[in-house]
């Protein structure tokens, strides 16, 4: 079910992958060895190093600019991580570290008006050898090239493309490098999703039915992704938890109108759901403001929301879920661009029955959940 209403919206980045610049810098190794948790559910991580060497070459046109051909390097240092799946929803592994300019800085310093030594990236692979990368902490991972799926400690990597740049010209950048990994007992990283026995000191139920199948496939009539994400208690709850209640989940940027007017008037909407009987809570994904979506808000810029509208159901530090999973679905369900809020309706079971892009009452989703009761 896709409603269409008139409603206004405030844009922000779209996701992306490839080359080398802070957004873009730009997996079967088998399994990367076997990785058995302990007795107390924690799994010895696997830890990922890599370096790749970056050529630039400028046509004619951008070398009358003033471009010159060079190269620099990068090496990366990064552990594994369970919790963020959904910035690469097709990867067997994801690790996140630091990427260190060792060679080359003067060359970076032509395509990057901030040029960092050290920064954040995310490396990961699929089962059949796919590679993915990204160059913000964050942000959904790119697919850049293939490794050897059979391969047990590392694999060489490589990957060519080519831009037009705003001043003139066209630059072909390739990459060379290798990567590689190993099991580190020492290393234990815990289970993202375990059984919750104590209640939320916010008082969310824990109604989680331990059935649903977890994917980032986000789809009408598929299973709403589970997520942790830190509330106004400074807990992490898990989505699932709420199973049981209608759910209206949106993405959500401090500094997009519409996403104020829709939380100014959030508690009204589950008054009047509440007086026909119906339950249904109000789940925001907060993010860092509309010129870095995938960010998560400072704890002043989060303090700030709960105090304007002061919300009595979950209100998530949004660590680029929202960004990595809402704009495609809501692209494809609705034929609009993305843009802030999306929301989305989920039933009682979990299951997402209608998107949409945008703001201008809550009638329609009344309209929706209603509809589905």
């Amino acid at each position: 079910m896709v409603f269409l209403v008139l409603s206004l919206a405030c844009t922000g980045g779209s996701p992306a992958g490839g080359g080398d610049t802070a957004a873009q810098d730009g997996g079967g190794t088998g399994d990367g060895g076997a990785q058995v948790p302990d007795e107390q559910g924690s799994i010895p991580a696997i830890r990922v190093s890599g370096d790749v060497t970056w050529t630039l070459a400028f046509d004619a046109d951008a070398q009358a600019q003033g471009f010159t051909d060079c190269s620099y390097t990068r090496s990366y240092e990064g552990v594994q991580v369970l919790d963020l799946g959904y910035l690469c929803p097709d990867c067997a592994v994801i690790s996140q570290g630091d990427a260190t300019i060792s060679q080359g800085l003067d060359c970076y310093s032509q395509i990057s008006s901030d040029p960092q030594t050290v920064r954040t990236e995310a490396w990961g692979w699929s089962d059949d050898g796919r590679f993915f990368r990204s160059g913000l902490e964050q942000y959904p991972l790119g697919e850049l090239s293939s490794i050897d799926p059979t391969a047990s400690t590392g694999a060489d990597l490589s990957w060519e493309s080519s831009s037009d740049l705003s001043p003139g010209g066209t630059m072909t950048l390739s990459a060379a490098g290798s990567i590689r990994w190993l099991i580190d007992d020492q290393a234990l990283l815990p289970d993202p999703w375990p059984v919750r026995t104590e209640p939320y000191a916010c008082g969310w139920p824990t109604n989680d039915p331990g059935t649903l199948s977890l994917d980032y496939e986000l789809g009408l009539g598929k299973t709403f992704p589970n997520v942790r994400l830190v509330d106004q208690c400074g807990e992490r709850p898990a989505l699932w938890d709420l199973y049981g209640s209608w759910l209206v989940i949106d993405t959500a940027q401090p500094d997009c109108g519409p996403c104020r007017s829709m939380a100014s008037t959030a508690e009204a909407f589950l008054n009047q759901m509440a007086d026909e009987g119906i339950d249904v809570k109000f789940v925001s994904l907060l993010g860092a403001g509309l010129s870095e979506p995938w960010a998560t808000p400072s704890q002043d810029v989060y303090d700030a929301w709960v105090t304007s509208y002061n919300p009595t159901t979950p209100l998530l530090q949004d660590r680029g879920f929202g960004y990595a999973l809402f704009p495609a679905f809501a692209e494809a369900e609705t034929g609009e661009a993305f843009g802030y809020p999306t929301w989305i309706v989920v039933d009682p079971t979990m299951k997402p029955v209608a998107v949409n892009v945008g703001f201008g009452s809550w009638d329609a989703v009344a309209e929706i959940i209603r509809a589905g009761q």
